[in-house]
């Protein structure tokens, strides 16, 4: 069973934004239907990123492709490096999918202030932190970055390679932690698991 998940979590790695890039979802509000899409945008998420985005997968996988009563789908995104053009049509290519729930991706000048105007958690592996407690970069007026609150489990390293057929590296882990904590707050906010706000809430994001 565990395989079929996995290989059918690769197959959504190549999931990208439905919306257009002129698309603007609402803030926060729900998600329609029982299915949520987690984005992982990561610097060259195919290459030197790919373990850290493959750990995300894993993660889902174990969780069974769900968190609680939803089903959750997986995008993955290229943030572009430094281009701040790039990492902005990445952001919003995830943001105006009408499906998002929550982003796993670096804190930058770029990102915080686009997920947090779309009223969706952001969690962040890396980056400016301290952005997270300037105003200006927070349109909403309510913080929405979070960083990494998962746990990953002893026999981590065991499991990737078991999954992916090689060892993962340094680095890979931070990725399953991220996805879990994800999972973790979409399903303790219960029947409001697809709460763009209440999941928010329910990371811990304060």
């Amino acid at each position: 069973m565990r395989a079929a998940v996995t290989i059918a979590l690769i197959a959504a790695a190549a999931l990208t934004g439905c919306g257009g890039e002129n698309e603007v979802i609402s803030a926060g509000g729900r998600v329609t239907g029982t299915t949520v899409t987690v984005y992982s945008i990561a610097n060259d998420p195919g290459g030197a990123n790919r373990d850290f985005v493959d750990a995300q997968k894993l993660a889902l996988s174990d969780a069974g492709g769900r968190a609680g009563r939803l089903l959750v789908n997986f995008g993955s995104l290229d943030l572009g490096g430094a281009d701040r053009e790039a990492q902005g049509r990445a952001v919003r290519r995830a943001i105006n999918d009408p499906q998002i729930i929550a982003g796993i991706v670096d804190a930058t000048d770029v990102t915080v202030p686009l997920f947090n105007a779309a009223g969706v958690l952001q969690v962040a592996p890396a980056g400016d932190f301290a952005l997270a407690r300037q105003p200006n970069e927070l349109p909403s007026g309510k913080p929405t970055l979070g960083t990494i609150t998962g746990n990953s489990p002893g026999n981590f390293r065991e499991d990737f390679r078991q999954a992916f057929g090689r060892d993962p590296s340094p680095g890979a882990e931070k990725g399953y932690r991220a996805m879990q904590g994800v999972l973790q707050a979409i399903a303790k906010a219960g029947a409001a698991g697809n709460d763009r706000t209440r999941v928010i809430q329910t990371y811990g994001v304060a």
